[in-house]
């Protein structure tokens, strides 16, 4: 009870919450002893203030409300905490959790990008964390719109597991539309915060929390981000962190992957098309070699509708306005599915907006 009191206290961060456990050596102490906290914490905190705060917390009532939950806590000194993510600089002293913990060796890797994803983003999104999940890696994003929701729906999809790490506490589902997606991650994976239980999800908690979206993986994919995208706020922890970086190009007339194309150029990340591209470069989660963890040859059952009727009809060459018309697409749907497609090798783009199909 006493740690979670610490923990919910506004002026109460990690560095202090840290600093008070390691001089007290534990909650109950700390929380008795908080006339000595200025000799702790010194200069910067509103002790009146934050008295006051104490005075006014149930702790039997903050307990009942971690019950109701769900959620279990992991602390720094917990041997099941995460290593990857103990490795980084601060990480969160106290963790909550609800589901399966990744274990050790699991390879874990984040998918992350617009909000505002565009069809051909949500496309390349699903295709790469659904491979990805497939050949057994946990896929990590933030639970919010656009790429992250693909992701973590494309790894459930095909039977694979995923990590959800919130800007909110655990007990606040945000956005309120996935709370399906919440609980389906929860029982198929894991849902992180290190926000107190009631925290809402303010703009600030954010770019706090993408470090932990990183420090979980050991690979980042960034799938589509504008030039002033906060993508690039986990691509900066995921270099300081020392990860394996990634992004998917996209269209040169798209703002939507000018972030991704600058950050290519730039940082002189890897472009990825397909999740070979990515898995070549680690050991599979049972340590086999990743030869042994790529696909088996193209069936049927690998694609999707829309994919199965436009490889049935470009087994001669088609030219754009007419693939579009047969398969009733508007153009931007059309143009997405296209290039996936292209990607994946499945079929090639020819003079004058036309197209066939490989032989697959």
């Amino acid at each position: 009870m006493h740690l979670l009191g610490l923990h919910s206290l506004s002026e109460i961060g990690n560095a202090r919450l840290t600093a008070l456990l390691s001089y007290f050596g534990n909650a109950e102490a700390a929380w008795e002893a908080s006339g000595k906290w200025p000799d702790v914490l010194g200069r910067g905190v509103n002790y009146q203030s934050m008295t006051e705060e104490m005075r006014g917390l149930d702790l039997v009532a903050l307990y009942e409300r971690f019950l109701r939950s769900d959620a279990k806590l992991l602390t720094l000194d917990d041997p099941r905490y995460p290593k990857l993510l103990a490795e980084i600089t601060e990480p969160p002293y106290l963790l909550f959790y609800r589901g399966e913990l990744p274990p050790d060796g699991a390879l874990t890797l984040a998918m992350i990008g617009s909000r505002r994803a565009t069809p051909y983003g949500r496309q390349a999104a699903s295709y790469l964390a659904g491979g990805l999940a497939k050949a057994g890696a946990w896929i990590v994003g933030g639970l919010a719109r656009g790429i992250d929701t693909c992701g973590h729906k494309a790894a459930l999809d095909v039977g694979g597991k995923t990590i959800g790490v919130l800007g909110c506490g655990i007990d606040i589902v945000y956005p309120r539309e996935n709370r399906e997606l919440f609980e389906q991650v929860a029982q198929n994976g894991c849902i992180f915060s290190e926000y107190p239980l009631g925290m809402q999800p303010l703009a600030k908690n954010f770019p706090i929390r993408n470090r932990i979206i990183s420090g979980l993986s050991q690979g980042v994919i960034v799938v589509e981000a504008g030039l002033k995208s906060g993508t690039q706020i986990t691509v900066d922890y995921a270099l300081e962190q020392g990860r394996s970086i990634y992004a998917v190009p996209g269209s040169i007339f798209s703002p939507a992957s000018r972030g991704t194309h600058r950050m290519i150029k730039d940082c002189g990340i890897k472009p990825v098309a397909c999740p070979e591209d990515v898995l070549e470069d680690f050991s599979s989660p049972l340590g086999q070699s990743v030869q042994q963890t790529l696909f088996a040859p193209l069936s049927v059952s690998d694609l999707t509708p829309d994919e199965t009727r436009l490889l049935d009809y470009l087994v001669e060459q088609r030219h754009f306005n007419d693939i579009a018309r047969e398969l009733t697409l508007n153009t931007a749907d059309l143009a997405a599915l296209l290039t996936m497609c292209e990607l994946r090798g499945f079929i090639r783009r020819l003079d004058g907006q036309y197209y066939i199909r490989n032989n697959v």
